[in-house]
Parts: structure tokens; C-alpha cells; sequence
């Protein structure tokens, strides 16, 4: 499968060639995403991903890191796992959302990015109020869904 950014006319892309697509996304202040998870291998998969569409990424090792790193940070949106040492994704992804009431902050997309196994995963996440969920392994292709609407 061929991998290509998809401009959006909406943005004024039209007709732009691709160097212009690209110059376009990182100029964007916001083009910024946040990687959580524990593994090193996870988090260079997903990166390098996002490299593609020449997207910056800041790393966390753990929910502690995460929200540490989201409270100096204005970041597009957060790739969390679940299940990780010292916090896991479900209690950093609420004391991000309890600190975005307190402080006025703007909301943060939070996606779990997990192998976690549960009756529901996804009605799970929306508790602790993530906006999706996406299965380890993780595909190239839904990892793209993912972060096209956000370039």
C-alpha cells in the first residue's frame, strides 16, 4: 500500500504539490503528539510513523511521564497504552481531563493504543474519558486513519 499525505482542500491545499503539503503541517504550531507506552519498540513504530507526514512527537514512558509531559506541552493529541508501571493510561487520561476543567485547558484527543483485553476496551476508555481505542497490533493503516484528521 502506497502511504501519502491526503491534503485537505478545506486548508488550501488545492493543487499543492507535496514539498507544499509538507512545509503546510509543519508550520502548523499544533502538530505536536504525545507517545505513551512502555515498550521502546511501540513507541519507534509509531513515531517513525508519524515521521512520514513529518509530524513531531515527544515520548513517555508512563502515565506519570504523560501527564508530566502534557502539562508543559500543547500536543495535538496523545497515543496512550493502558497498562503500564507507575500510572496506567486509564488514571493519567483522567487526571489530564480533571486538570483541563480546573485549569480551562483545551481538550487533548487521548487515543489508547493497547493490547488490553477486556469484556469492552472501547466502552472502558470512554469512562476514563479517552476518544478511541485501537488494538495492539497495530496496523500502518489505522495508525493513518488516526492522525490524518488531525494534519
Amino acid at each position: 500500500m502506497l502511504i501519502a499525505p491526503i491534503c485537505n482542500e478545506s486548508r488550501g491545499h488545492r493543487g499543492a504539490n507535496k514539498e507544499d503539503r509538507k512545509r503546510t503541517i509543519v508550520k502548523s504550531k499544533k502538530n505536536l503528539f504525545l507517545i505513551v507506552d512502555d515498550e521502546s519498540l511501540v513507541r519507534s513504530f509509531i513515531k517513525d510513523v508519524l515521521m512520514l507526514y513529518n509530524l513531531k512527537t515527544e515520548e513517555a514512558t508512563d502515565g506519570r511521564e504523560a501527564v508530566s509531559k502534557w502539562e508543559q506541552g500543547n500536543f495535538r493529541a496523545i497515543l496512550m497504552d493502558i497498562e503500564m508501571p507507575e500510572m496506567d493510561g486509564f488514571k493519567a487520561t483522567r487526571l489530564i481531563r480533571q486538570k483541563e476543567r480546573e485549569e480551562g485547558r483545551n481538550h487533548t484527543p487521548i487515543y489508547a493504543v493497547s493490547a488490553y483485553i477486556a469484556d469492552d476496551p472501547v466502552q472502558e476508555c470512554n469512562e476514563a474519558g479517552m476518544d478511541g481505542f485501537i488494538a495492539k497490533p497495530v496496523s500502518v493503516e489505522k495508525l493513518i486513519d488516526l492522525i490524518l484528521p488531525f494534519t
